[in-house]
């Protein structure tokens, strides 16, 4: 037999936010620093610039890339402000083309997307840097 709720008869209401138990925090490997659930990770080795583990490769070979895509961005601007400028166009000519060479080299060799979005943000300031310093007068001094 079904038993049939009246109208009076209802289920108990659940308890107030305020009396629910926080979530517990994120556990932390104290050992490696790695994220939660990298246990699993056979090295502690971790990218420090990108919170990325690398499971068979020394930080050094991270660093290498990361300092790659930071040297791509800041040619970049170098190459940029100078191609703006008139009486630094071959200053801007010369730093855009190492620009563009070593930018390629980090995009082909990076491994995360926030060095790629370096990479492209620098190769198109070195881009448009050795674009003015030709437009200024290029390799002429």
């Amino acid at each position: 037999m079904r038993k049939v709720l009246s109208r009076h008869h209802h289920r108990q209401p659940p308890p107030p936010h305020h009396h629910r138990q926080p979530p517990p925090p994120p556990v932390k490997d104290e050992a490696t620093c790695a994220h939660p659930g990298a246990a699993d990770v056979e090295s502690p080795h971790q990218c420090p610039v990108h919170h990325r583990e690398y499971a068979r490769e020394h930080p050094r070979e991270c660093r290498r890339r990361a300092s790659l895509a930071y040297l791509t961005i800041a040619g970049g601007v170098i190459a940029f402000v100078c191609g703006a400028l008139s009486p630094t166009h071959f200053a801007a000519v010369c730093v855009g083309i190492v620009t563009i060479v070593f930018g390629l080299y980090s995009q082909l060799v990076s491994d995360t997307t926030v060095e790629r979005w370096i990479n492209v943000i620098g190769l198109g300031l070195a881009f448009l840097g050795l674009g003015l310093g030709l437009r200024h007068g290029g390799f002429h001094i």
